[in-house]
């Protein structure tokens, strides 16, 4: 995986803190944190932000 921010390398983690079996992405130049919770939220931001250019 690459990472947006600055296109470095992706790795994936487990942080049992956060939950049991939760697994982040973290970028290992930059230190970009990705995790299930954070995508959900920038997937639904663009889904809204679509609904919106379209009815305009």
């Amino acid at each position: 995986m690459t990472c947006q921010k600055c296109r470095g390398l992706m790795i994936e983690e487990r942080q049992p803190e956060l939950s049991p079996g939760t697994i982040i992405h973290r970028c290992i130049n930059c230190g970009l944190i990705l995790d299930p919770l954070l995508l959900k939220n920038r997937l639904n931001h663009l889904r809204e932000k679509a609904a919106v250019l379209q009815a305009a």
